[in-house]
Protein backbone atom coordinates (compact mmCIF):
# COMPACT_ATOMS: atom_id res chain seq x y z
CA UNK A 1 0.00 0.00 0.00
CA UNK A 2 2.64 2.41 0.82
CA UNK A 3 4.64 2.27 -2.47
CA UNK A 4 1.56 2.53 -4.71
CA UNK A 5 0.33 5.26 -2.25
CA UNK A 6 3.91 7.42 -2.52
CA UNK A 7 3.69 6.73 -6.52
CA UNK A 8 0.50 7.84 -6.74
CA UNK A 9 1.15 11.08 -4.13
CA UNK A 10 3.70 12.17 -6.84
CA UNK A 11 2.19 11.71 -9.75
CA UNK A 12 -0.73 13.79 -8.58
CA UNK A 13 1.27 16.46 -7.10
CA UNK A 14 3.41 16.80 -10.20
CA UNK A 15 -0.27 17.41 -12.21
CA UNK A 16 -2.00 19.28 -9.89
CA UNK A 17 -2.32 23.28 -10.08
CA UNK A 18 -4.81 24.03 -7.76
CA UNK A 19 -2.84 24.97 -4.79
CA UNK A 20 -5.88 24.17 -2.36
CA UNK A 21 -6.32 20.61 -3.76
CA UNK A 22 -1.97 20.15 -3.50
CA UNK A 23 -2.86 21.29 0.24
CA UNK A 24 -5.61 18.43 0.55
CA UNK A 25 -3.43 15.99 -1.09
CA UNK A 26 -0.35 16.34 1.30
CA UNK A 27 -2.72 16.38 4.21
CA UNK A 28 -3.93 13.10 3.59
CA UNK A 29 -3.04 10.00 6.07
CA UNK A 30 -3.24 6.48 4.89
CA UNK A 31 -4.32 4.28 7.70
CA UNK A 32 -4.18 0.39 7.55
CA UNK A 33 -7.67 -1.54 7.11
CA UNK A 34 -8.52 -5.05 7.69
CA UNK A 35 -6.88 -7.63 5.18
CA UNK A 36 -10.47 -8.27 4.46
CA UNK A 37 -10.72 -5.36 2.57
CA UNK A 38 -7.96 -6.09 -0.35
CA UNK A 39 -8.04 -2.91 -2.74
CA UNK A 40 -9.47 -0.48 -0.04
CA UNK A 41 -7.61 2.35 0.88
CA UNK A 42 -8.91 4.47 3.58
CA UNK A 43 -7.61 8.27 3.85
CA UNK A 44 -8.10 10.53 6.90
CA UNK A 45 -8.03 14.09 6.91
CA UNK A 46 -9.05 16.54 9.87
CA UNK A 47 -10.73 19.31 8.67
CA UNK A 48 -13.82 18.99 7.15
CA UNK A 49 -12.90 21.40 3.94
CA UNK A 50 -9.92 19.49 3.01
CA UNK A 51 -12.79 16.57 3.27
CA UNK A 52 -15.09 17.77 1.10
CA UNK A 53 -12.43 19.15 -1.36
CA UNK A 54 -11.02 15.36 -1.86
CA UNK A 55 -13.87 14.35 -2.29
CA UNK A 56 -14.90 16.70 -4.96
CA UNK A 57 -11.36 16.39 -6.70
CA UNK A 58 -9.41 13.40 -6.24
CA UNK A 59 -11.11 10.74 -5.05
CA UNK A 60 -11.64 10.00 -8.89
CA UNK A 61 -8.13 10.31 -10.07
CA UNK A 62 -6.87 8.81 -6.77
CA UNK A 63 -8.46 5.86 -7.31
CA UNK A 64 -7.58 5.75 -11.17
CA UNK A 65 -4.48 5.85 -10.30
CA UNK A 66 -4.09 3.59 -7.88
CA UNK A 67 -5.77 0.98 -10.11
CA UNK A 68 -3.63 1.50 -12.77
CA UNK A 69 -0.17 0.87 -10.27
CA UNK A 70 -2.03 -2.08 -8.37
CA UNK A 71 -3.47 -3.57 -11.85
CA UNK A 72 -6.54 -4.09 -10.41
CA UNK A 73 -9.66 -2.21 -8.86
CA UNK A 74 -9.56 -0.38 -6.04
CA UNK A 75 -11.84 1.93 -3.57
CA UNK A 76 -11.06 4.44 -1.83
CA UNK A 77 -12.47 6.73 1.60
CA UNK A 78 -12.33 9.79 2.95
CA UNK A 79 -12.97 10.14 6.73
CA UNK A 80 -12.47 12.94 9.46
CA UNK A 81 -9.77 12.06 11.92
CA UNK A 82 -10.82 11.45 15.19
CA UNK A 83 -11.25 14.62 17.54
CA UNK A 84 -7.98 15.28 19.72
CA UNK A 85 -8.66 17.02 22.68
CA UNK A 86 -5.36 18.62 23.81
CA UNK A 87 -6.39 20.99 21.61
CA UNK A 88 -9.05 21.68 24.47
CA UNK A 89 -6.56 21.77 27.23
CA UNK A 90 -6.92 25.73 27.39
CA UNK A 91 -10.33 25.62 28.41
CA UNK A 92 -11.05 26.47 32.05
CA UNK A 93 -14.22 25.05 33.13
CA UNK A 94 -14.28 27.01 36.22
CA UNK A 95 -14.92 30.66 34.08
CA UNK A 96 -18.11 28.84 32.82
CA UNK A 97 -21.14 31.10 32.32
CA UNK A 98 -22.61 30.14 36.12
CA UNK A 99 -19.54 32.16 37.20
CA UNK A 100 -20.09 34.88 35.01
CA UNK A 101 -21.40 37.64 37.28
CA UNK A 102 -23.73 39.99 34.63
CA UNK A 103 -24.42 43.36 34.97
CA UNK A 104 -24.80 46.77 33.04
CA UNK A 105 -20.87 46.75 31.50
CA UNK A 106 -21.40 43.39 30.16
CA UNK A 107 -24.99 42.65 29.57
CA UNK A 108 -25.37 42.62 25.67
CA UNK A 109 -21.85 40.84 25.38
CA UNK A 110 -23.55 38.05 27.85
CA UNK A 111 -26.71 37.84 25.39
CA UNK A 112 -24.89 37.56 22.14
CA UNK A 113 -22.85 34.83 24.02
CA UNK A 114 -26.01 32.84 24.78
CA UNK A 115 -27.26 33.68 21.58
CA UNK A 116 -24.51 31.84 19.43
CA UNK A 117 -24.92 28.98 21.93
CA UNK A 118 -28.16 28.47 20.79
CA UNK A 119 -27.71 29.19 17.56
CA UNK A 120 -23.97 28.73 16.25
CA UNK A 121 -22.82 29.95 13.07
CA UNK A 122 -25.72 32.61 12.64
CA UNK A 123 -23.87 35.17 14.07
CA UNK A 124 -20.67 34.78 12.45
CA UNK A 125 -18.15 36.34 13.95
CA UNK A 126 -18.69 37.40 16.81
CA UNK A 127 -16.19 40.12 18.11
CA UNK A 128 -16.15 41.20 21.79
CA UNK A 129 -13.56 44.30 22.65
CA UNK A 130 -13.49 46.03 25.46
CA UNK A 131 -10.62 47.52 28.37
CA UNK A 132 -8.57 44.82 29.95
CA UNK A 133 -10.01 43.82 33.36
CA UNK A 134 -13.68 43.74 31.68
CA UNK A 135 -14.09 40.29 31.37
CA UNK A 136 -12.93 39.59 27.85
CA UNK A 137 -11.60 36.11 28.50
CA UNK A 138 -13.44 34.64 31.06
CA UNK A 139 -16.88 35.35 28.52
CA UNK A 140 -14.50 33.81 26.00
CA UNK A 141 -13.84 30.83 28.13
CA UNK A 142 -17.44 30.06 28.97
CA UNK A 143 -18.56 30.07 25.77
CA UNK A 144 -16.13 27.71 24.74
CA UNK A 145 -16.50 25.56 28.39
CA UNK A 146 -20.03 25.45 27.41
CA UNK A 147 -19.81 24.06 23.66
CA UNK A 148 -17.58 21.69 25.50
CA UNK A 149 -20.15 20.66 27.75
CA UNK A 150 -22.87 19.65 25.10
CA UNK A 151 -20.29 18.03 22.67
CA UNK A 152 -17.14 16.75 24.34
CA UNK A 153 -15.57 15.10 21.52
CA UNK A 154 -15.38 18.67 19.84
CA UNK A 155 -12.34 20.51 19.03
CA UNK A 156 -12.17 23.98 19.92
CA UNK A 157 -9.19 25.93 18.62
CA UNK A 158 -7.64 29.33 20.51
CA UNK A 159 -5.26 30.91 18.88
CA UNK A 160 -3.69 33.68 21.26
CA UNK A 161 -2.03 36.60 18.51
CA UNK A 162 1.03 36.74 20.68
CA UNK A 163 1.75 32.84 20.84
CA UNK A 164 0.47 32.55 17.10
CA UNK A 165 3.38 34.58 15.77
CA UNK A 166 5.65 32.49 17.50
CA UNK A 167 4.44 29.45 16.50
CA UNK A 168 4.20 31.01 12.44
CA UNK A 169 8.08 31.87 12.77
CA UNK A 170 9.06 28.38 14.45
CA UNK A 171 7.15 26.21 11.76
CA UNK A 172 8.09 28.41 8.79
CA UNK A 173 12.56 27.77 10.62
CA UNK A 174 11.60 23.81 10.40
CA UNK A 175 9.86 24.20 6.99
CA UNK A 176 6.28 22.80 8.95
CA UNK A 177 4.07 25.61 7.79
CA UNK A 178 1.03 22.81 6.76
CA UNK A 179 1.18 21.23 10.33
CA UNK A 180 0.88 25.27 11.34
CA UNK A 181 -2.35 25.34 8.74
CA UNK A 182 -3.83 22.07 9.68
CA UNK A 183 -3.62 22.43 13.71
CA UNK A 184 -5.57 25.31 13.50
CA UNK A 185 -7.91 25.23 10.80
CA UNK A 186 -9.02 21.38 11.59
CA UNK A 187 -11.37 22.53 15.15
CA UNK A 188 -15.21 22.78 15.35
CA UNK A 189 -15.25 26.23 16.34
CA UNK A 190 -12.33 28.92 16.38
CA UNK A 191 -11.97 31.81 18.78
CA UNK A 192 -8.97 34.20 18.71
CA UNK A 193 -7.88 35.95 22.28
CA UNK A 194 -6.36 39.54 21.86
CA UNK A 195 -6.62 40.29 17.92
CA UNK A 196 -5.54 43.86 18.47
CA UNK A 197 -1.75 42.65 18.98
CA UNK A 198 -2.15 41.27 15.46
CA UNK A 199 -1.15 45.57 14.71
CA UNK A 200 2.54 45.29 13.51
CA UNK A 201 3.08 41.43 12.38
CA UNK A 202 4.52 40.71 9.41
CA UNK A 203 2.05 40.48 6.20
CA UNK A 204 2.89 36.66 6.18
CA UNK A 205 1.48 36.03 9.45
CA UNK A 206 -1.66 38.58 9.04
CA UNK A 207 -1.93 36.20 5.80
CA UNK A 208 -2.31 33.46 7.50
CA UNK A 209 -4.50 34.37 10.33
CA UNK A 210 -6.81 35.23 7.58
CA UNK A 211 -6.91 32.39 5.99
CA UNK A 212 -7.32 30.12 8.48
CA UNK A 213 -9.91 32.73 9.91
CA UNK A 214 -11.58 32.22 6.42
CA UNK A 215 -11.66 28.84 6.61
CA UNK A 216 -13.78 28.55 9.52
CA UNK A 217 -16.20 31.41 8.58
CA UNK A 218 -16.71 29.91 4.87
CA UNK A 219 -17.75 26.37 6.20
CA UNK A 220 -20.45 27.95 9.16
CA UNK A 221 -18.27 26.98 11.78
CA UNK A 222 -18.70 29.93 14.58
CA UNK A 223 -15.50 31.91 15.45
CA UNK A 224 -15.19 33.95 19.02
CA UNK A 225 -13.00 36.94 18.56
CA UNK A 226 -11.76 39.27 21.76
CA UNK A 227 -9.48 42.52 21.18
CA UNK A 228 -9.07 46.04 23.78
CA UNK A 229 -10.06 48.32 20.44
CA UNK A 230 -13.04 48.33 18.32
CA UNK A 231 -12.94 46.86 14.61
CA UNK A 232 -12.63 50.17 13.38
CA UNK A 233 -9.11 50.70 15.17
CA UNK A 234 -7.58 47.69 14.27
CA UNK A 235 -6.63 49.80 10.53
CA UNK A 236 -7.41 46.00 8.98
CA UNK A 237 -7.67 45.49 5.21
CA UNK A 238 -11.17 45.48 3.81
CA UNK A 239 -11.36 41.41 3.66
CA UNK A 240 -11.00 41.44 7.27
CA UNK A 241 -13.47 44.42 7.47
CA UNK A 242 -16.10 43.08 5.77
CA UNK A 243 -16.21 39.12 7.72
CA UNK A 244 -16.61 41.59 10.51
CA UNK A 245 -19.35 43.58 9.36
CA UNK A 246 -21.41 40.57 8.27
CA UNK A 247 -21.36 39.49 12.30
CA UNK A 248 -21.74 40.94 15.83
CA UNK A 249 -19.63 43.96 17.34
CA UNK A 250 -20.55 44.18 21.33
CA UNK A 251 -18.19 46.20 23.97
CA UNK A 252 -17.75 45.38 27.37
CA UNK A 253 -17.53 48.06 29.88
CA UNK A 254 -15.51 48.24 32.90
CA UNK A 255 -17.45 47.24 35.85
CA UNK A 256 -19.20 49.83 37.61
CA UNK A 257 -19.25 49.75 41.67
CA UNK A 258 -22.75 47.02 41.54
CA UNK A 259 -21.28 44.61 39.47
CA UNK A 260 -17.79 44.89 40.90
CA UNK A 261 -19.49 43.87 44.38
CA UNK A 262 -20.87 40.90 42.53
CA UNK A 263 -17.27 39.90 41.27
CA UNK A 264 -15.56 40.07 44.52
CA UNK A 265 -18.69 38.24 46.17
CA UNK A 266 -18.27 35.48 43.28
CA UNK A 267 -14.48 35.17 43.80
CA UNK A 268 -14.40 34.79 47.55
CA UNK A 269 -17.00 31.83 47.29
CA UNK A 270 -14.94 30.54 44.65
CA UNK A 271 -12.03 30.87 46.77
CA UNK A 272 -13.70 29.51 49.64
CA UNK A 273 -13.17 32.52 51.32
CA UNK A 274 -15.32 34.32 54.43
CA UNK A 275 -13.63 37.26 56.11
CA UNK A 276 -16.58 38.22 57.77
CA UNK A 277 -19.42 40.81 56.96
CA UNK A 278 -17.98 43.54 58.25
CA UNK A 279 -14.79 42.91 56.48
CA UNK A 280 -16.96 42.71 53.44
CA UNK A 281 -18.80 45.15 53.92
CA UNK A 282 -15.77 47.47 54.01
CA UNK A 283 -14.13 46.03 51.43
CA UNK A 284 -17.20 46.58 49.01
CA UNK A 285 -17.73 50.05 50.36
CA UNK A 286 -14.00 51.27 48.72
CA UNK A 287 -13.22 48.53 46.29
CA UNK A 288 -12.22 50.09 43.13
CA UNK A 289 -10.64 49.34 39.45
CA UNK A 290 -11.18 46.27 37.14
CA UNK A 291 -12.21 42.60 37.64
CA UNK A 292 -8.53 41.36 37.33
CA UNK A 293 -7.92 44.06 40.12
CA UNK A 294 -10.48 42.14 42.08
CA UNK A 295 -9.03 38.64 41.24
CA UNK A 296 -5.23 40.09 42.37
CA UNK A 297 -7.59 40.82 45.55
CA UNK A 298 -8.56 37.71 46.07
CA UNK A 299 -5.88 36.53 45.69
CA UNK A 300 -4.22 38.26 48.58
CA UNK A 301 -6.80 37.37 51.02
CA UNK A 302 -6.31 33.64 49.71
CA UNK A 303 -2.47 34.03 50.31
CA UNK A 304 -3.02 35.58 53.74
CA UNK A 305 -5.92 33.14 54.66
CA UNK A 306 -3.10 30.31 54.02
CA UNK A 307 -1.00 31.74 55.66
CA UNK A 308 -2.82 31.51 59.19
CA UNK A 309 -3.84 35.17 59.35
CA UNK A 310 -7.44 36.27 60.44
CA UNK A 311 -9.52 37.89 57.62
CA UNK A 312 -11.53 39.12 60.50
CA UNK A 313 -8.92 41.85 61.51
CA UNK A 314 -10.22 44.50 59.55
CA UNK A 315 -7.38 47.28 60.23
CA UNK A 316 -5.22 44.16 58.51
CA UNK A 317 -7.34 43.52 56.02
CA UNK A 318 -7.42 46.87 54.90
CA UNK A 319 -3.68 47.61 54.93
CA UNK A 320 -2.69 44.64 52.90
CA UNK A 321 -5.61 45.70 50.22
CA UNK A 322 -4.83 49.01 50.05
CA UNK A 323 -4.23 49.39 46.22
CA UNK A 324 -7.32 47.81 45.44
CA UNK A 325 -9.55 50.26 47.58
CA UNK A 326 -10.62 53.92 46.95
CA UNK A 327 -9.61 56.71 49.21
CA UNK A 328 -11.78 57.61 51.77
CA UNK A 329 -13.18 61.33 51.28
CA UNK A 330 -11.86 63.08 54.15
CA UNK A 331 -12.83 66.26 52.68
CA UNK A 332 -12.03 68.42 49.42
CA UNK A 333 -11.01 66.46 46.27
CA UNK A 334 -7.72 68.08 44.79
CA UNK A 335 -8.74 69.45 41.25
CA UNK A 336 -5.53 67.56 39.76
CA UNK A 337 -6.77 64.34 40.95
CA UNK A 338 -10.28 65.23 39.63
CA UNK A 339 -8.62 66.45 35.87
CA UNK A 340 -6.11 62.87 36.11
CA UNK A 341 -9.18 60.63 36.91
CA UNK A 342 -11.12 62.03 34.28
CA UNK A 343 -8.09 62.28 31.31
CA UNK A 344 -7.81 58.39 31.82
CA UNK A 345 -10.98 57.26 31.94
CA UNK A 346 -11.99 59.02 29.21
CA UNK A 347 -8.96 58.38 27.47
CA UNK A 348 -8.07 62.01 26.53
CA UNK A 349 -4.66 64.41 27.02
CA UNK A 350 -4.95 66.79 30.24
CA UNK A 351 -3.81 68.78 27.57
CA UNK A 352 -6.64 68.60 25.13
CA UNK A 353 -9.09 68.82 28.32
CA UNK A 354 -7.58 72.40 29.01
CA UNK A 355 -7.56 73.74 25.10
CA UNK A 356 -10.20 74.85 23.11
CA UNK A 357 -11.32 72.18 21.23
CA UNK A 358 -15.10 71.80 21.03
CA UNK A 359 -14.96 68.54 19.62
CA UNK A 360 -17.44 66.17 21.85
CA UNK A 361 -14.70 63.18 22.46
CA UNK A 362 -13.18 65.99 24.52
CA UNK A 363 -15.43 69.05 25.50
CA UNK A 364 -17.45 66.46 27.34
CA UNK A 365 -14.61 65.21 29.49
CA UNK A 366 -14.06 68.61 30.33
CA UNK A 367 -17.54 69.74 31.08
CA UNK A 368 -17.58 66.42 33.57
CA UNK A 369 -14.49 67.64 35.40
CA UNK A 370 -15.83 71.00 35.76
CA UNK A 371 -18.97 69.76 37.16
CA UNK A 372 -17.10 67.57 39.37
CA UNK A 373 -14.32 70.67 40.77
CA UNK A 374 -17.55 73.06 41.33
CA UNK A 375 -19.10 70.08 43.41
CA UNK A 376 -16.39 68.36 45.36
CA UNK A 377 -13.37 70.59 45.31
CA UNK A 378 -12.41 73.62 47.22
CA UNK A 379 -12.70 76.37 44.28
CA UNK A 380 -15.23 78.17 43.91
CA UNK A 381 -16.33 78.90 40.10
CA UNK A 382 -14.85 81.43 38.94
CA UNK A 383 -11.79 79.80 40.20
CA UNK A 384 -12.80 76.48 38.54
CA UNK A 385 -12.90 78.64 35.24
CA UNK A 386 -9.02 79.54 36.04
CA UNK A 387 -7.74 76.24 36.53
CA UNK A 388 -9.55 75.19 33.30
CA UNK A 389 -8.17 78.09 31.66
CA UNK A 390 -11.71 79.11 30.55
CA UNK A 391 -12.35 83.28 30.30
CA UNK A 392 -14.64 83.51 33.17
CA UNK A 393 -17.38 81.09 35.19
CA UNK A 394 -20.22 81.36 32.99
CA UNK A 395 -18.30 78.45 31.11
CA UNK A 396 -18.51 76.52 34.66
CA UNK A 397 -22.30 77.36 34.57
CA UNK A 398 -22.93 76.33 31.15
CA UNK A 399 -20.88 72.83 31.65
CA UNK A 400 -23.08 72.55 35.00
CA UNK A 401 -26.12 72.45 33.35
CA UNK A 402 -25.20 70.86 30.39
CA UNK A 403 -23.95 67.41 32.82
CA UNK A 404 -26.94 67.93 34.97
CA UNK A 405 -29.16 67.22 31.78
CA UNK A 406 -27.21 64.19 30.94
CA UNK A 407 -27.37 62.92 33.99
CA UNK A 408 -30.95 63.13 34.13
CA UNK A 409 -31.66 61.93 30.46
CA UNK A 410 -28.88 59.53 29.42
CA UNK A 411 -27.62 55.78 30.56
CA UNK A 412 -25.31 55.78 29.21
CA UNK A 413 -23.68 59.03 30.55
CA UNK A 414 -25.50 57.86 34.09
CA UNK A 415 -22.64 55.08 33.69
CA UNK A 416 -19.71 57.13 32.90
CA UNK A 417 -20.20 59.58 35.53
CA UNK A 418 -20.59 56.53 38.04
CA UNK A 419 -17.59 55.19 36.82
CA UNK A 420 -15.36 58.60 37.65
CA UNK A 421 -17.01 58.76 40.92
CA UNK A 422 -16.09 55.56 41.97
CA UNK A 423 -12.58 55.96 41.28
CA UNK A 424 -12.72 59.24 42.95
CA UNK A 425 -14.05 57.43 46.48
CA UNK A 426 -17.48 59.69 46.25
CA UNK A 427 -20.03 57.04 45.37
CA UNK A 428 -19.33 54.69 48.33
CA UNK A 429 -21.76 52.53 49.58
Amino acid sequence: MEDAWSQTKKELQKATVDSQVRSCLLSLKPIPVNHAKEGHFVFELNDETLLQTALKHLKGPIQTRLSAIRSAPVSVEFRLAVADNRDNAWIRPQLNLDHFCEGRANRIALMAARNILQHSGKVNPLYIYGDTGTGKSHLLNAIASAYCDANPSGRYTLIRIDEFRIHFSEALQKRRNLSLKNRYRSGDMLFIEDLHSIVGASPNIVDELYFIFNTYYESGRQIVVSSDVPVKELAITSRWLSRFLSGLQVKMDLPDADLRKKILRQKLIDAGLNPGPDVIHKILSRLQGNARDIESAVSRLFFLSNSGIDLSDQEMVEQQLEEFLSPGLSGPINPDLILDTVCRICRVEPAELLGNSRKMEIALPRHLAMYLAVHYSDLNKSAVARYFKRTDHSTVIHAEKKIQMKLEREPSFQHLFQQVTDHLGINRA
